[in-house]
């Protein structure tokens, strides 16, 4: 049933290759931006949970 629905969607074949590129691109601009970022900022953002919560008050 849900084969006879997606043949008959034009141009059905773009969106496979569509999503790969997607995420391939996320996955690239994720990657570099966790290389190009200092490891200050993530210190910072690692000690978060361990601060005191009434500090934020």
């Amino acid at each position: 049933m849900y084969k006879e629905i997606l043949r008959t969607i034009k141009d059905i074949d773009i969106y496979p290759v569509f999503t790969v590129v997607v995420f391939f691109a996320f996955f690239t601009v994720m990657s570099l931006w966790v290389i190009r970022t200092k490891k200050e900022d993530f210190e910072s953002q690692s000690k978060m949970p361990l601060d005191d919560v009434n500090q934020n008050k």
